[in-house]
């Protein structure tokens, strides 16, 4: 976990932890911030320890409430315990395919170059995206799409179904 976040009502947030599983409040899950609540109702008068929890929306998980978390571990040499209070989320600037898994996206950037490495990354990254309007390839090396590597061949004809959906809308 980052030691200073800065956040924001609007900001995108991809939750670190699971919170609740019930509600689909999992590792990975990414909403925005709609509120910020500060402990005992401050918001003039915050301190360097103060964590508030925050409102933020889920999409289809719905609106809900994150709370800070207190984890505590075994201390360095075994000096007593050590604790971190944080909260359970990052920035999502950027995210790796397996992180956005069961995810829809509306823009992706996605870089489909000689350094991909695992058999279906390519499909499953292409199926994340909404539409070709939202996509952006990086690096597009062919022979990871074509050469005899069977789930290479899903990864070609989800870029026709692709292609295909765009061109009925012209």
């Amino acid at each position: 976990m980052p030691q200073k976040l800065e956040i924001f009502v609007g900001a995108k947030v991809m939750l670190r932890s699971y919170t609740d599983v019930g509600k689909g409040l999992v590792n990975g899950a990414i909403g925005h911030i709609t509120e910020i609540i500060w402990p005992f109702f401050r918001r003039a008068q915050r301190y360097e320890t103060d964590l508030p929890s925050f409102r933020a929306d889920f999409a289809n998980e719905g609106v809900n409430i994150i709370h800070r978390k207190s984890v505590q571990f075994p201390a360095k040499f075994s000096y007593g315990t050590a604790e971190r209070r944080m909260l359970p989320m990052a920035l999502p600037w950027a995210s790796i395919i397996h992180k956005i898994q069961g995810s829809t996206v509306d823009y992706a950037v996605i870089y489909l170059g000689p350094k991909l490495f695992a058999a279906g990354q390519v499909h499953f990254a292409l199926s994340r995206v909404r539409s070709l309007d939202g996509l952006e390839i990086e690096e597009l090396d062919y022979a990871k799409l074509s050469d005899e590597k069977p789930n290479n061949a899903e990864a070609l004809m989800e870029m026709n179904r692709m292609r295909n959906h765009i061109i009925t809308y012209y």
